[in-house]
């Protein structure tokens, strides 16, 4: 009788053993199963990120100068190379966005980015245009509520800290003289 329950108990130490088991390996599964998606979005982005840079060409920062200063002057060409550095710049405050709600602190990171990107005129009509529908709802505030003349500010107060002969230049570019 009692090794009838010795064993009776046993058996059940060992059937939950396998039922445990059988949890942690239907677990491992699942989380292969996620780190397998963020491996694909991760390459997914990649890929866009690598794609949107080759349509915007080596040197896009002529044509974003010109959306700031002159943007009706824009060419098509122009205002589709404008197009794909917004779409990049959406995409980097969409990663970081996932970064935030994975846990990690990037707040002061996301709420500087945008204003670079969106600081302008143009790059606000853009966004109206755009509608940012698939963005993170605090992406779509935060871009929507950035002051248009932030970029043009910025640099403004930048260049108001500076004295009035306060160029530097590179010892290369420098010529030596007798």
């Amino acid at each position: 009788m009692v090794t009838t329950k010795l064993n009776n108990w046993l058996s059940f130490g060992a059937n939950m053993g396998v039922v445990l088991g059988l949890v942690l390996v239907a677990y491992q599964i699942n989380q292969e199963a996620e780190l397998t998606k963020s491996q694909l979005f991760s390459e997914a982005t990649s890929a866009r990120k690598e794609f949107n840079q080759a349509m915007m060409g080596s040197d896009p920062l002529q044509v974003v100068a010109k959306s700031v200063e002159r943007p009706h002057e824009l060419t098509l060409a122009e205002l589709q190379v404008m197009d794909f550095y917004f779409i990049s710049a959406l995409n980097e405050l969409r990663r970081l966005e996932q970064l935030r709600e994975a846990g990690l602190e990037v707040d002061a990171e996301v709420e500087g980015f945008h204003h670079f990107y969106f600081g302008s005129n143009f790059a606000q009509a853009w966004f109206q245009e755009y509608g940012g529908q698939n963005e993170f709802e605090a992406t779509r505030e935060r871009v929507r509520n950035t002051d248009p003349a932030w970029l043009v500010g910025f640099f403004d107060r930048v260049l108001g800290r500076l004295d009035g002969d306060s160029g530097q230049s590179l010892s290369r570019d420098s010529t030596v003289r007798e």
